[in-house]
């Protein structure tokens, strides 16, 4: 089991919700840091991953100083129905969100791709399947060849 990793920066900062939070920066070196911000009141935690490439892009290193400027660039924010937190720093970037429960299907149906919904092109592709008919395997070669084919974000060039 990998050894426990201990905070190596702690600052205590008023966040924009005018809550109080502990900011906790972790060194995971040497895929990055680590950003926590705990919520005392609510118990509530948050978190952000800077990579070190994204510490390089920023021009920070781990010295105090740094990483007291990282601690002061972030900041809480709501989207949705779900809380983040985030840095000023334009290199760190924040973390990818990915739909999980209701969120899912709600993000797949408003994807709209060329006029074309995801729901709506994945009907068409397994309607060709079924008149195409291929077993086994080749249906899976067969549906990806023909998504291919039909992707409405490739370019289409009309000849005169």
């Amino acid at each position: 089991m990998p050894a426990k990793k201990a905070s190596v920066f702690t600052h205590g900062k008023k966040l924009s919700d005018e809550s109080l939070y502990v900011i906790n920066i972790i060194d995971l070196e040497p895929a990055g840091l680590l950003v926590k911000a705990y919520n005392q009141e609510t118990n509530a935690e948050y978190y952000l991953s800077p990579s070190e490439g994204q510490l390089k892009d920023a021009g920070l290193t781990r010295s105090e100083e740094d990483l007291t400027k990282l601690a002061d660039s972030i900041d809480i924010y709501t989207k949705g129905d779900a809380t983040y937190i985030s840095s000023s720093l334009s290199s760190i970037k924040d973390n990818k969100v990915i739909p999980a429960g209701p969120a899912v299907a709600s993000y797949i149906d408003s994807t709209v791709i060329s006029g074309v919904t995801l729901p709506e092109l994945l009907t068409t592709a397994l309607s060709e399947l079924c008149k195409a008919k291929p077993a086994g395997l080749d249906a899976v070669k067969w549906l990806g060849e023909w998504l291919l084919e039909n992707n409405p974000n490739q370019p289409h060039v009309e000849e005169p």
